[in-house]
């Protein structure tokens, strides 16, 4: 496959079609928020384990997740809500910071700086 001109024709129309998908992508805030608010929190819940290992110990905060999450889904809690009612967690930390751990708004890694580059490079 080395300096094969095929691979760079395939790549390169690739690349034009990705170009042209994303070229009318409108990004709706209030529609990811939305999305993002269907799993109540159940989505960041590994993140959530992370967050609270420090305070908890690591197989203590997977039990007590795993539990939050078992606890949210049969009563259609949210995992803030769950955890909330686990003496585990709240002995440790309070609501505020349960919340700042299981709001998906805190979990966005690189992506606001990779956004702050892409858009520097089209000034």
């Amino acid at each position: 496959m080395d300096g094969d001109p095929g691979c760079f024709v395939l790549t390169a129309g690739a690349l034009n079609q990705a170009k042209f998908a994303l070229s009318g992508l409108v990004v709706d805030t209030q529609r990811m928020a939305a999305n993002l608010a269907i799993s109540r929190g159940l989505i960041v819940a590994e993140a959530v384990m992370m967050g609270l290992a420090p305070a908890l110990g690591r197989q203590d905060a997977h039990d007590v997740v795993y539990d939050a999450c078992r606890l949210a889904n049969e009563k259609g809690l949210t995992l803030a809500d769950a955890l909330s009612e686990d003496s585990r967690v709240i002995t440790r930390i309070d609501r505020a910071e349960i919340e700042r751990l299981t709001s998906p708004e805190n979990y966005l890694g690189l992506a606001p700086q990779m956004v702050d580059r892409v858009l520097a490079g089209r000034r």
